[in-house]
């Protein structure tokens, strides 16, 4: 275990010319800390699953002071070949990430790239031929974009496909998909002559961005998982790809964490124990934890040590950026009202003024009145505001926001009232009193508490 840190760092310095390299080594590097884990230590990796530009680079920047590999994944919904709701492509949201890296100075070996979610679920709503074309086509796009680990999801029910009694797809249906994407992925890397991916496999996944209601998260009945895995294999044998096994590096399962728009259940090490057990019989996997969002950094440690290697985290950070900008905004409207001369952003009312002209993202996960609804859309803890920031009316609201605190930086007793964590680092010249950079700073938190938790800091 001591030699991880110089080994990553080895692998990043080693060809700075030559990123397909790093590309090779920082994977070499993610395998021995998820066969650290494997073998009973208390390290992991985090996910940073977002396409927010500050969550990234708070993500870059936590990377670069651990000296420890970053993943920055995005979902099918967020990032695919015809967009996503981001308006990236795979191509276009590497080349956002390794410039953002180049920024920093933080060599591209260190970060991998992930898709999360790879799957038919942004075409469900058609036929299962239309949806899984566009799914083959995706972990394509994400292979010949330098994605490097895809959870490949095959979970979501189609338009016209069957379903169990608990209206999910049989089992056999997610184990054929599974397959038939992994075989997309594999030829795409053997066309584009590049190191095929690692995979994770999805078997019970919860709901994206968090789902849970209410009452207690279900823990998946160890027997499914090994059913899956088993099933996985067999199919991977007959489809010609036993030679990929060695890349299938993890599994997604509900761990008994997870959140809703109003509350977070608890993780749980207790209930997650036998998932533990089973884990320890399949030694080539891990698993990796959806929903770890707004754990305690202690239920965070106890998921790392209960075999759960890759945590992944994305509503988090784009609650804390909202968290940031508001803050920022309530800041600008208590010194620049009476300013002469100086437009404020009027950020709040943007952001509620677009939410209520295109409620598709809200309105179907956000009960009650009137007035609930609007308290859920700016706190609910699923974050469903983060589809919003790129629209027109509030990029512009928090471009200006960002001008006007530049131009007159937040007084210190603003800055205690409404952003307390970050007061003693502007204090002390850590942390400039810069929106940007605020902004970050608010995110970092988050991150480190991932970082603690897998291991990577100190």
């Amino acid at each position: 275990m001591a030699r991880l840190k110089p080994l990553v760092m080895e692998f990043i310095g080693s060809n700075p010319e030559y990123p397909g390299k790093f590309r090779v080594g920082m994977l070499t590097v993610l395998d021995d800390i998820l066969q650290a884990n494997r073998r009973g230590a208390c390290k992991g990796v985090y996910a940073a699953c977002t396409v927010n530009r500050f969550a990234i680079q708070a993500a870059l920047g936590q990377a670069r002071r651990d000296r420890w590999p970053v993943l920055i994944e995005a979902t099918a919904q967020q990032v695919n070949p015809e967009g996503g709701y981001s308006g990236l492509t795979p191509a276009a949201f590497a080349v956002m990430v390794r410039r953002e890296a180049a920024l920093i100075g933080l060599d591209q070996g260190a970060v991998i790239l992930g898709g999360d979610h790879a799957g038919p679920h942004p075409w469900s709503a058609g036929t299962a031929i239309r949806a899984m074309a566009k799914a083959r086509a995706l972990v394509q796009a994400l292979v010949g974009g330098g994605f490097a680990k895809l959870h490949l999801d095959a979970t979501a029910p189609c338009r016209d496909d069957p379903r169990e009694t608990h209206g999910g797809l049989p089992m056999g249906l997610i184990v054929a998909r599974t397959v038939d994407l992994m075989d997309a992925a594999e030829k795409a890397a053997r066309r584009a002559r590049c190191r095929p991916p690692i995979y994770v496999l999805g078997s019970e996944v919860p709901l994206p961005g968090g789902g849970a209601a209410g009452g207690r998260e279900r823990v998946s009945p160890p027997e499914e998982i090994e059913a899956f895995v088993a099933a996985v294999r067999a199919a991977m044998q007959k489809r010609g790809l036993a030679h990929v096994r060695s890349r299938v590096a993890a599994i997604v399962a509900r761990t008994g964490a997870d959140f809703s728009s109003r509350s977070v259940q608890p993780f749980d090490a207790g209930r997650a124990a036998p998932l533990v057990t089973l884990i320890d019989t399949l030694p080539d996997l891990v698993y990796e934890a959806h929903s770890t969002d707004y754990q305690t950094p202690r239920a965070l440690g106890e998921m790392v040590a209960s075999r759960m290697a890759i945590l992944k985290v994305g509503p988090w950070l784009t609650y804390a950026f909202r968290e940031a900008a508001f803050a920022l905004a309530r800041i600008e409207g208590q010194t620049l009202a009476a300013r002469r001369g100086v437009q404020r952003s009027w950020l709040v009312e943007a952001m509620e003024a677009a939410m209520l002209a295109d409620p598709q993202h809200w309105r179907r996960h956000y009960r009650g009145t009137a007035e609930e609804k609007q308290w859920l859309r700016i706190h609910g803890l699923s974050d469903r505001i983060r589809y919003y920031w790129h629209y027109p009316g509030p990029q512009a609201a928090f471009r200006r926001l960002v001008a006007n605190l530049r131009r007159y930086p937040p007084p210190a007793p603003l800055l205690a009232e409404h952003l307390p964590a970050v007061c003693a680092h502007v204090a002390d010249g850590r942390l400039a009193p810069e929106p940007e950079a605020l902004i970050r700073h608010q995110i970092g938190a988050v991150i480190a508490h991932y970082a603690e938790a897998c291991g990577a800091r100190g």
